[in-house]
């Protein structure tokens, strides 16, 4: 095999600035790509002026414009259905392109798929842009581990839906993008790329392939909290959908600190006193403080500002997937996490079992300090 045709497929909503921004990379990209022929799919749901933008936009940089429903999934879906070629590269609509990106994901093709076995490439994203306040507490969170994990492992299991190339009759084979999930967008790239891996397939990572990643989209209070909220529920659809995923944990800070809020809650509301919740701040307090020293002993310590907010978001993001296991009647997944491999999981079992030691000495101590001030009989 010495061609790789691309149909690039890009879902997208009122974001012309950037869908300009975009398409002129890709046109640039576009240029020196030199393994065969290339075209541009825009499926897009915007309106007014955002839309007349971006239809202008693809005419000058020759592109298709493809009217679209108000679903990522279902765009991405549009999109292989209207590809002319058989290798298709998803991009997102808030990133451009470094120069060579679609040569060194063909170039990973014509390395690797003589055994039939080559399922798709996954590249690296790269944040930029202004990066304040909530984006120091994004890094803080593991939130975007994924988009670097081109650097990390040569192969991964799932990818997620920007810089990432499968081949359309691989697509349709498997049923293409899941479009029956909650939220219009979320998990959806993860579930498809995993199925790819389950049908015997392997994905090779191309660090060399690199986009860049306005931090535009994800800068706020409102896209942080959302992102958790979508992404814990999708979590739980995610491991019911694929249980070999499951991993068995050590209960996390959240999980504890959520059963002692709870416990003293209640004990506060028989009492008729705030002393327990008062108790409650205090441990929830020297239980981050002392996870915080533990996980950064012997290494650099971030700001701890950051990072305990982010240790918020990432517990309501475990908050959301119970919610969504409550819905369901299904507590199944409580005290389980989402494996996906070594490096994803970051910390050994041990390490696991270290952390809960020290959440348990900060519930005997609420348990003393109850004692202390005789709410405990």
């Amino acid at each position: 095999m010495s061609k790789i045709d691309f149909s690039v497929v890009i879902p997208t909503w009122n974001r012309s600035a950037l869908v300009v921004e975009l398409l002129k990379s890709l046109y640039e990209d576009r240029q020196i790509y030199k393994y065969g022929e290339t075209e541009v799919l825009i499926i897009d749901s915007s309106v007014g002026e955002e839309k007349n933008t971006i239809v202008s936009a693809c005419e000058k940089y020759d592109s298709v414009y493809i009217e679209g429903v108000d679903s990522v999934r279902k765009k991405r879906n549009m999109g292989i259905d209207s590809a002319r070629y058989d290798y298709i590269c998803f991009i997102d609509s808030d990133v451009v392109l470094k120069p060579g990106l679609l040569n060194e994901h063909a170039e990973q093709w014509l390395e690797n798929n003589d055994s039939g076995k080559m399922g798709g490439t996954f590249g690296l994203t790269e944040f930029v842009g202004d990066k304040g306040f909530w984006w120091k507490v994004l890094e803080q969170t593991t939130f975007i581990d994924s988009f670097g994990f081109a650097k990390k492992m040569e192969y991964v299991s799932w990818t997620l839906g920007n810089n990432a190339t499968f081949k359309k009759s691989i697509l349709l084979d498997i049923g293409k993008f899941e479009e029956n999930l909650p939220f219009k967008l979320g998990g959806d790239d993860l579930d498809m790329s995993y199925r790819v891996t389950k049908e015997g397939y392997f994905i090779k990572t191309v660090p060399e392939a690199v986009t860049y990643h306005s931090t535009e989209t994800w800068n706020n209070k409102k896209a942080v909290f959302d992102r958790s909220k979508r992404w814990g529920t999708m979590e739980y659809y995610t491991l019911k959908r694929h249980p070999e995923l499951v991993n068995r944990r050590f209960p996390m800070a959240g999980d504890i600190m959520m059963f002692l809020l709870v416990a003293l809650g209640v004990v506060a509301l028989v009492k008729q006193s705030l002393i327990p919740l008062a108790i409650f701040g205090v441990t929830a307090l020297t239980s981050m403080l002392s996870i915080y020293f533990f996980n950064f002993k012997g290494r650099k310590k971030p700001n701890i500002f950051y990072w305990m907010i982010a240790m918020v978001i990432q517990g309501k993001y475990r908050l959301h997937r119970l919610i969504a296991g409550l819905k369901n009647k299904d507590l199944s997944l409580a005290f389980k996490g989402q494996y996906f491999g070594i490096w994803h999981i970051r910390s050994s079992y041990q390490t696991e079992a270290k952390k809960f030691w020290i959440y348990m000495y900060n519930i005997i101590f609420a348990i003393v300090l109850l004692l202390v001030y005789g709410i405990v009989k």
